[in-house]
């Protein structure tokens, strides 16, 4: 027999666990609403999603590990496209062993 949660007798007592007040929404376009970017362009003050990056590449470098990440994609997906096709070469060898 199933437990029955109770809930009717939760009560609030005040207190604040984490102050989601300042979360926003990020947006799925990428730029950001314009309350926001009055906020954020406020003298002194940092804007709050970005942050600097700890390294800086250079666009060349940039290319290069594009490149890097598209090496390895392709590598990967050809491993898959080997192991799928000695598949089918056994099993059609099977099959035709089974008919004849």
């Amino acid at each position: 027999m199933a437990r029955r949660r109770r809930t009717d007798d939760f009560e609030d007592d005040g207190r604040v666990i984490a102050d989601m007040s300042a979360v926003e929404r990020p947006s799925l376009l990428g730029h950001a609403p314009a309350r926001v970017r009055e906020r954020a362009e406020a003298p002194g003050e940092r804007p709050r999603g970005r942050r600097e990056p700890e390294v800086r590449l250079t666009t060349s470098e940039r290319v290069w590990m594009a490149l890097g990440a598209l090496k390895a994609g392709l590598t990967v997906g050809c491993v898959y496209v080997v192991v799928l096709g000695l598949a089918i070469v056994v099993l059609l060898s099977l099959w035709s062993c089974m008919q004849g």
